[in-house]
């Protein structure tokens, strides 16, 4: 009887929970609000409807807690309204009415910049979205502080807008206050031998300058570009400075060896022993200055004696000044290698005495101006042949010379320009086996134009190898008579390649060249190179006549016009602490030649 009567009373329980379950979800959707009007207070010029489409609510919704905070945060981030959007509802009939009070911005009436010094105020007005006359919408205005940070960047500059920025809701003036990043001051450092002020004065960027990256870039690769510095162990390190907006630059510089003594000796059995003495110093004193001494002994042909100096800086504007004192002997016509202590088949040579100061000064960071005044005589030397080309005398001369360079390094460019044009009068007092002695008035004129390309665009870093173009264009005319040796020569390791030293000459001359230069290593460059070009117009008594022995050497026929030849070939550059070693192998028209010389070709 218990056992039936307690089963009893559980079926009771379980049948009371089971209406509850069911009648709980009809009494809650029957006691759930809806929404049945929105209504926004405080708008003045920014539409209700816009702001109620941002909230996401609509007539006949649901009414909740998230919703209606999701609704605030929609108003908020519409940008143009105060914070402290407030939201409330009230009861009428059939639901709920929601209420939103927001508080518009001022309406912008005009847009103050201050601070900037870069850009001019209309080209930063000109990249906002944010107008005069329009309710101010904080998501624009921000958008537009990255526009005038990021057009900074870009240019290497680096600058944010100050948290003072703000718009006066009275009369409507909306400042912008833009800090740039000035150098507050710059440290050198790693210097034992070499003078501060060496280094200071090849930046362009000063204390209470602007600061810009890509400017101190370029300083440094001009630093570099001094010879005298390892770039590995050169940097620039911006910190901050004492203040926001602050830059502090360390410059951590190392130096190299500048001092160089070169010895040569030969020996010929024709001229007997010949030897070579060279001393160059591209740091004297500390100072940036180079000085250089050449002393050569060419057998039983007498000594040769150079002495040159330079002074980069002479005063503040960056003039400059070099000055060459010589009694050299040059030869011709060199059969193999380049002319210098090469004499067993070298017939005709030239003694000049004398000596050129020129003086310079740059216009900007790429263009400069050279003038050059020589003076110097001449005598010249042909054994066991005689030749009308023989020819001495004394030439005094000016030179005006301009340039412009974009290189981005001067000893090995990857990329940029080089242009140069020189314009040389003079007079020239001379004699020659056909003529009396004569005194001429000339000038001569000269262009050449170098472009660098390579993939990647302008090298940073030195050590970087990659592949990249070179090419040349060089040409020049002479007007007036000149004796022999003031001509232009065509031929050999500096132009022509494939062809003998000099081997054409003339009153005019046009030379083409191009060389692919692949790096092998990091002291390695391997170059296919081709030239093309020639040098004609020599008076009659200069050139040679085809298929005589008359003359200094018969296969050097000459041309009255315009008669290029093609040389091309294969070389090596291999850098060392003087420089790049170059060796070529050319082919032409007349055979194959080696060709050997320091520095590259262009």
């Amino acid at each position: 009887m218990f056992f039936r009567a307690h089963n009893s009373y559980k079926w009771r329980i379980a049948a009371a929970l089971m209406v509850i379950i069911m009648i709980i979800p009809s009494v809650a959707t029957s006691q759930e609000q809806q929404i049945v009007d929105i209504k926004v207070v405080g708008n003045d010029r920014i539409t209700t409807q816009a702001i109620i489409t941002a909230t996401g609510l609509t007539v006949g919704s649901p009414l909740s807690e998230s919703a209606l905070q999701e609704a605030k945060e929609a108003i908020e981030s519409m940008g143009f309204f105060q914070p402290g959007v407030t939201v409330g509802t009230e009861s009428v009939e059939g639901g709920v009415r929601v209420i939103f009070t927001v508080v518009e911005n001022p309406v912008v009436k005009q847009i103050k910049i201050t601070g900037n010094t870069v850009y001019p105020t209309d080209k930063l007005l000109s990249m906002m979205r944010t107008s005069v006359g329009s309710v101010l919408n904080t998501n624009t205005l921000n958008q537009d502080f990255s526009a005038i940070e990021k057009l900074y960047d870009d240019d290497g500059y680096v600058a944010f807008i100050s948290d003072e920025y703000g718009i006066d809701p009275e009369t409507g003036v909306l400042t912008i206050p833009i800090v740039e990043a000035t150098v507050e001051s710059i440290r050198i450092t790693g210097n034992k031998k070499t003078k501060d002020y060496v280094i200071l004065r090849e930046l362009s960027l000063k204390p209470g300058d602007v600061y810009n990256k890509n400017k101190l870039s370029s300083d440094i690769r001009r630093i570099f570009d001094l010879g005298i510095f390892e770039y590995e162990g050169t940097r620039a390190v911006p910190e901050a400075g004492s203040t926001p907006g602050k830059v502090i630059i360390t410059l951590n510089v190392q130096e190299r060896k500048t001092g160089e003594l070169s010895l040569g000796l030969g020996y010929s059995n024709r001229t007997k022993l010949v030897g070579q003495a060279k001393l160059t110093e591209s740091n004297f004193r500390g100072r940036g200055q180079t000085v250089n001494l050449l002393w050569e002994q060419t057998g039983d042909r007498g000594s040769s004696y150079e002495v040159g100096f330079f002074e980069p800086w002479l005063d503040k504007k960056h003039t400059s000044l070099g000055i060459n004192l010589y009694n050299k002997l040059q030869f011709r016509f060199a059969s193999s290698f380049s002319a210098g202590l090469e004499t067993d088949s070298s017939d005709y040579n030239e003694r000049h005495k004398g000596g050129n100061i020129t003086l310079s000064r740059p216009f900007g960071l790429e263009n400069r101006a050279y003038v050059t005044f020589r003076s110097e005589s001449v005598s010249s030397n042909i054994e066991n042949l005689t030749s009308p080309i023989t020819s001495s005398g004394t030439v005094n001369s000016g030179t005006l010379r301009f340039t412009h360079d974009t290189r981005d390094m001067i000893t090995d460019p990857y990329d940029g320009g080089y242009n140069s044009y020189a314009i040389e009068l003079g007079t020239a007092d001379f004699t020659a086996l056909t003529r009396e002695n004569e005194s001429t008035f000339f000038t001569k004129s000269s262009i050449d134009l170098r472009r660098y390309f390579s993939k990647g665009g302008a090298r940073v870093d030195p050590t970087e190898q990659r592949r990249r173009l070179a090419l040349r264009l060089t040409a020049g005319t002479v007007t007036g008579n000149v004796p022999f040796f003031e001509q232009f020569f065509v031929g050999g390791a500096e132009s022509l390649r494939g062809y003998r030293e000099e081997r054409f000459w003339g009153k005019n001359m046009l030379l083409l060249s191009a060389e692919y230069r692949i790096p092998m290593g990091q002291s390695l460059t391997g170059v296919l190179f081709t030239d093309y070009g020639d040098a004609w117009g020599a008076p009659a008594e200069f050139r040679v006549k085809e298929g005589t022995n008359e003359d200094l050497i018969s296969e050097f026929t000459q041309h009255e016009s315009f008669s290029p030849s093609l040389g091309y070939g294969l070389g090596i550059r291999v850098l060392t602490p003087i420089g790049p070693i170059r060796l070529d192998y050319g082919f032409g028209s007349e055979g194959s030649r080696a060709h050997f010389s320091i520095g590259h070709a262009f």
